[in-house]
């Protein structure tokens, strides 16, 4: 557990490395024939998780030297046939597609995520005579994954069309892959699509078509991971609530979708600044707005605390696959902020809030979820009272410093 006290946040703080760049980066590091080299790239647990998996899947070996990651790809071995994605969401869906080379493999998981969705992949399973078996924790495969047309809603989780964006390319002929919705998360489609190109890959956009070229290989690459806005959007809000943060290592000019908490700060009224040093984000009268997060879900929790401090209605929609993440977010995050005194509702797909200025503070749960973890720590920025955070160790997922990050910036943890 835990405590943390109501307090002022001031000061300035560089942001850790994107995961989401970083699960894209050693992937396509691995398919590449040769050495690249990662640059400020930092082993959380779900980034350890896409590493040891890649390793072990025979296709590339890599070693660390602080935060550098040197990664020898183009390797076509044998590998392991039990691979442990951790509570990887990404590591899991990005690699399924890799793994349909003919050879059998396992993949394992833990927590929640073998009860995530993943029937978005059927369809790519029977189309190529997959052998798919689904067990409690596992999910053995066994087949190979043929070039051509592939059609895939657009509304479901965008790293399915990632893993087969890193796949499809490899093979002989030309495939595309249809989506058949309205497209959401599309900056992390657009995110994985960039990374691909700086390895030497490219992919085009035509309609609701992407057309991906086949014969294609992954070049070796020396990148500089850039800041993590999913991250920074913890202390941005801080800041908005209780004080002023100068946020440093962001890349102004990104393809992070997740940037977008920078704009919707500035329409809430917050003082958002670009700056040559970093983004300065400082307090100010805030007011309720209407957040479609349906290509931003990363940042719903911190989102909903944000319209607590609010006053008036804050609505947040286009959520309902919140309800598939490490924990049912929409769900946590209303139990836990009603703990607190807020006054929110939760529908099927959206959260209602209305907004009170402040919350009363006491004890709450993270529910074994890093963003509802790091959304409740934020709340004590309006708290009348200390927070008292039950498993709290769930930041280690994608930020294990995070409370020595929050402490650094003026957070009272105990």
């Amino acid at each position: 557990m835990k405590k943390i006290i109501p307090s002022k946040i001031r000061g300035n703080i560089k942001m850790i490395p994107s995961k989401s760049v970083s699960h894209r980066a050693l992937i396509c590091a691995a398919l590449a024939n040769g050495k690249s080299i990662l640059r400020n790239m930092a082993f959380s647990e779900d980034i350890t998780a896409t590493a040891n998996a890649l390793r072990d899947m025979g296709l590339c070996k890599y070693e660390t030297d602080g935060y550098v990651c040197t990664v020898y790809g183009g390797f076509h071995e044998a590998g392991k046939k039990m691979i442990d994605c951790g509570e990887s969401g990404s590591t899991l869906r990005f690699l399924i597609p890799l793994a349909l080379d003919g050879k059998e493999r396992t993949f394992i998981g833990h927590g929640r995520l073998m009860r995530r969705p993943h029937d978005a992949y059927d369809r790519v399973f029977l189309r190529n005579n997959i052998r798919a078996e689904k067990q409690d924790n596992a999910l053995t495969l066994c087949g190979t994954l043929e070039s051509g047309e592939y059609a895939m809603p657009g509304n479901i989780s965008s790293q399915f069309i990632s893993g087969l964006l890193y796949a499809l390319p490899l093979l002989m002929d030309d495939s595309g892959i249809h989506l058949t919705t309205e497209i959401e998360s599309q900056p992390y489609i657009d995110l994985t699509r960039d990374i691909q190109r700086a390895f030497g890959v490219e992919t085009k956009w035509r309609g609701n078509i992407i057309d991906v070229f086949g014969r294609q290989g992954y070049r070796p690459c020396d990148m500089t991971i850039e800041g993590d806005y999913s991250h920074a959007a913890f202390f941005a809000v801080s800041a908005a609530l209780a004080g002023e943060v100068l946020l440093t290592g962001l890349k102004q000019e990104t393809k992070q979708g997740d940037k977008e908490i920078l704009g919707i700060l500035k329409c809430m009224g917050a003082d958002v600044e670009y700056r040559a040093d970093g983004i300065l984000v400082k307090k100010n009268s805030l007011k309720p707005i209407e957040i479609d997060v349906s290509q931003i879900p990363d940042l719903v929790p911190v989102l909903a605390v944000l319209g607590c401090a609010a006053e008036g209605k804050t609505r947040i929609y286009n959520a309902g696959r919140l309800r598939y993440k490490e924990s049912d977010r929409l769900h946590a995050i209303t139990q836990e902020l009603e703990k607190l005194g807020a006054d929110i509702i939760e529908y099927e797909d959206s959260l209602t809030i209305h907004g009170k200025g402040m919350l009363n503070g006491g004890e709450v749960d993270s529910h074994a979820d890093h963003r509802i973890a790091m959304a409740l720590a934020v709340a004590s920025c309006i708290s009348r009272e200390p927070i008292l955070l039950n498993g709290s160790e769930a930041v280690g997922k994608s930020a294990p410093l995070f409370f020595e990050e929050f402490a650094s910036v003026g957070g009272c943890v105990r």
